[in-house]
């Protein structure tokens, strides 16, 4: 009789086998499919900002210190930092730039920029270079620093300033000037 039995315990999982097999192997008919492209683009216009990130212009170059003096009784150079009167540019890569410089608002020239002082109306002489030889002032026009073809990333361009002594020594106070940079691409 166990014979049977098995027989008839193997006709009920045979019978069983598809729906046993349906709820573990569920049954896949291949769909349709179709494929369509669509374009990625980007325009990279050429520009400049001012700083070292495209999307985060410095709105101020900082600030050309001389420091502190009792006399001028001889010149005094200081050469710019970041952040501190450099002037830190990112262009776009081949580009042709020109950066040039006012003569503040105190009426400076090419021969001299002036700083006047906040307790009195003394002015001090001062100019700002090109070069670390202080030969080529860095004004506006032909006396504005030219690059024929910006290179990749971002570039410091050094201001090399001189105060130049006086023998009248101005009024005790503090003395500034504003200089706006301007950069032509």
């Amino acid at each position: 009789m166990r014979f049977i039995v098995v027989a008839s315990l193997g006709k009920r999982l045979w019978q069983w086998m598809p729906l046993l097999t349906s709820l573990f192997v569920s049954p896949c008919t291949p769909a349709s499919s179709v494929s369509k492209q669509f374009t990625v683009a980007a325009v990279i216009d050429s520009g400049c900002v001012f700083g070292n990130s495209a999307t985060t212009s410095t709105t101020s170059l900082g600030t050309l210190n001389f420091g502190e003096r009792a006399v001028l009784d001889s010149n005094i150079d200081v050469t710019s930092t970041s952040g501190g009167g450099s002037i830190v540019v990112t262009c776009t890569p081949g580009l042709a730039i020109s950066i040039a410089m006012d003569y503040g608002v105190n009426g400076g020239n090419s021969s001299s920029r002036y700083m006047v002082g906040s307790n009195s109306s003394d002015t001090i002489a001062y100019q700002l270079y090109q070069d670390a030889g202080r030969s080529v002032v860095w004004g506006t026009g032909s006396l504005a620093y030219g690059v024929s073809s910006f290179p990749s990333g971002t570039q410091s361009y050094p201001v090399y300033g001189r105060l130049f002594s006086s023998t009248n020594q101005p009024a005790a106070g503090t003395y500034t000037d504003t200089v706006t940079v301007t950069l032509t691409y």
